[in-house]
């Protein structure tokens, strides 16, 4: 064997032994470990939404006057509570108007009643024209509809009395003031903003071709600024706009204690389902050459971890699939993978496997698994 021959054969040897010899040279570290498993993963995104009302409305005026109460921004009120008042001494004034009304047309008729009623004697008795009869009787019937016409009337101006009331359709908050206090107001001008927070919902905007997944969930996994949890489908309106091709999902959120207009995200499935070996996303050493996960190797007298490139697949909230990326040394479920202390961990290395994060920073000697090869 000639000496270029050896040389080369040395510097292909101390590439495969290097590497262990120097994990070798460090002392034993101290890791967290996961069990890889099998389970179902679908892909997922993450869509924008905001918190809103069931109801939201601008409570208008239903008469003209001038406003003399307003409630201020911020007050709670309950259905049928008064949140504003409009004058109503004009009001006062024509309704007395109009009981008189009602009074002289109703004298009126009694008047004519009676008068047909005598005429009618004296036409049997022929002591009066037929004639003169029936122009008494229409007169009649038109006092009875005066009568009517009247009442009418001072219904009306009873019912904008009521008016000058504005109430509560529903329990909420007065959440802005859109006229001011003295300022005249016109019939239909918005006085008050008014918004329910009791029942309040989450507008969410899916992707359309989700449709078909959200069908089949109940419920979706939310976060904000405020926090992190599970709310309930309500709606799925299966109608996108031509452009966004998104559709809108509401969610129930009367179980959350968060603001109207808060902005959420909500993950929504946007593939079907499929078996995968997966482990949490920690697990994953991102390093140049790529993608990589540790796994633990255990003899009797140690435990040793096995860097293995690994080719990344779907992943789902904590969760990612994972396929080795060498096909000579494959990831089985219920392998040892290292989730916490890969950092720094060399190829090779022996490992201290500890119980929580709270014993792989202490390095507590005397916990029950801190020997080497104990799991």
């Amino acid at each position: 064997m000639n000496t270029i021959t050896r040389v080369f054969l040395l510097v292909v040897l101390s590439c495969y032994i290097a590497p262990v010899v120097f994990a070798q040279q460090f002392p034993p570290a101290n890791v967290n470990v996961v069990s890889a498993k099998m389970t179902l993963l679908a892909p997922v995104i993450w869509v924008s939404g905001t918190i809103v009302s069931q109801n939201d409305s601008n409570i208008a005026a239903e008469i003209s006057g001038r406003l003399i109460s307003l409630s201020a921004i911020g007050t709670r009120v309950s259905k049928g509570d008064v949140i504003a008042q409009i004058d109503d001494k004009q009001l006062k004034i024509k309704f007395k108007e109009e009981q008189a009304n009602v009074l002289n047309s109703q004298a009126h008729l009694r008047y004519l009643a009676s008068e047909v009623k005598r005429k009618t004697q004296l036409v049997k008795q022929n002591l009066s024209p037929a004639t003169e009869l029936d122009k008494t009787i229409s007169e009649r019937d038109i006092a009875k509809g005066d009568v009517i016409a009247a009442q009418a009337r001072l219904a009306k101006i009873a019912q904008d009395q009521a008016y000058t009331l504005l109430k509560a359709p529903f329990s909420g908050i007065v959440a802005e003031r859109i006229a001011s206090l003295g300022e005249y107001v016109d019939n239909g001008s918005a006085i008050v903003r008014l918004v329910e927070t009791a029942n309040s919902e989450a507008k969410i905007f899916a992707p359309i071709v989700a449709y078909q997944f959200l069908k089949q969930t109940k419920e979706l996994a939310i976060e904000s600024p405020l926090g992190t949890g599970r709310a309930t489908i309500k709606t799925l309106v299966p109608v996108a706009d031509s452009r966004s091709h998104l559709m809108e999902v509401r969610l129930d959120m009367s179980t959350f204690d968060w603001p109207i207009g808060l902005n959420i995200k909500a993950r929504v499935a946007n593939g079907p389902s499929t078996m995968a070996l997966a482990v949490p996303r920690d697990a994953l050493v991102l390093r140049r050459d790529g993608a990589s996960v540790f796994r633990i190797n255990k003899t009797d007298k140690a435990a040793k971890a096995e860097q293995i490139p690994v080719e990344v697949g779907v992943g789902m909230a904590e969760l990612i699939a994972i396929s080795s990326a060498v096909l000579t040394n494959d990831i089985n479920e219920g392998d040892l993978i290292v989730i916490r202390g890969a950092e720094r961990l060399q190829n090779g290395q022996s490992v201290v496997i500890k119980d929580n994060n709270h014993t792989l920073i202490s390095g507590n000697k005397d916990d029950e698994h801190s020997k080497p090869g104990d799991k």
